[in-house]
């Protein structure tokens, strides 16, 4: 997805990334304890998945291209306050930048920041069921006010909007806003500045939350599988319940999809209880399987 992001450049003078405050107020640190128990784990699996995710994404972001964008900013505040001649040597500095940061990234687009939030739906799988069979009615009845009330009950995900800079697009616009510096064309050059500024892209990414839990439950039970095994089962046991809440919820589309997964979480929780020295082989083929389902529920627009 894309939109523009101009009327926040035109009402506010920016010196930072568009959306750094609220990455700052949404970023929560998890403090996870030593000795918890499945319980516990389990129970704030949704807030850990979600910061794991959010610290991955902001790992993407490019400082050079951030700088590009607080840079943008400062000559807009500049031009803004009449300041020309220091908005002239702002923009040489601008331009330098662009061009090192074509040369050295070589691609259309950059992140300079993201946002992940956490959406928590209907968890418990029997009213899961039941909502979606309320939602196949309403829709049968050409009753779709009902079956989008319903529809978002049933949501249960990660979603990370991520502002990506078009390299090249962006490049032609601040070069233009130089020429219009030059030839004294002040109000058509903030114009032109905020024209730049909206061409930053917003890519949403839609992570079913129920297979990033399964996937951390699946990463924590091997770590404590062998001193703790019937901690690692109570995780299993959760990872296998929230891929059938996947599937369920209308993240996965098919049966031959989780059948072959409950399966082989099945044959983990066999090999933890016996204390097969096979384990650490299932879970390292569970690991690449979850990836894959994760993967391929992953939808980005």
């Amino acid at each position: 997805m894309k939109r523009l992001i101009s009327a926040i450049i035109a009402t506010s003078i920016m010196c930072v990334p568009v959306f750094s405050s609220q990455n700052q107020q949404s970023s929560v640190q998890i403090k996870q304890q030593a000795n918890q128990t499945a319980k516990e784990i389990i129970q704030h699996a949704g807030e850990k998945s979600t910061e794991k995710v959010r610290e991955k994404e902001l790992e993407k972001i490019v400082k050079d291209a951030v700088d590009v964008v607080t840079k943008s900013n400062h000559l807009l505040f500049l031009l803004n306050h009449g300041k020309i001649k220091e908005a002239k040597e702002e923009i040489k500095k601008l331009k330098e930048k662009i061009d090192i940061l074509e040369k050295k990234y070589g691609i259309s687009k950059l992140p300079v920041d993201s946002i992940v939030t956490e959406i928590t739906g209907v968890t418990d799988i029997n009213q899961a069921k039941k909502l979606a069979e309320k939602v196949k009615k309403a829709v049968a009845n050409n009753d779709f006010v009902t079956a989008r009330s319903l529809l978002e009950l049933l949501r249960d995900e990660i979603v990370i909007e991520t502002a990506y800079l078009p390299v090249k697009l962006y490049k032609d616009a601040i070069y233009l806003t130089e020429k219009l510096i030059k030839e004294g064309k002040i109000k058509s050059a903030v114009n032109q500045l905020k024209v730049a500024l909206g061409l930053i892209e917003i890519e949403t990414t839609i992570i079913p939350k129920s297979i990033a839990v399964a996937s951390l439950m699946v990463e924590e039970a091997s770590k404590v599988y062998k001193k703790e095994p019937e901690k690692a089962l109570k995780l299993l046991a959760e990872a296998k319940r929230q891929i059938k809440l996947a599937k369920v919820l209308g993240y996965i589309s098919n049966d031959k999809s989780v059948e072959p997964l409950i399966k082989q979480i099945e044959s983990l929780e066999k090999a933890v209880r016996e204390k097969s020295g096979s384990s650490q082989s299932k879970f390292k083929e569970l690991f690449k399987s979850i990836r894959e389902m994760k993967k391929e529920t992953t939808k980005t627009k």
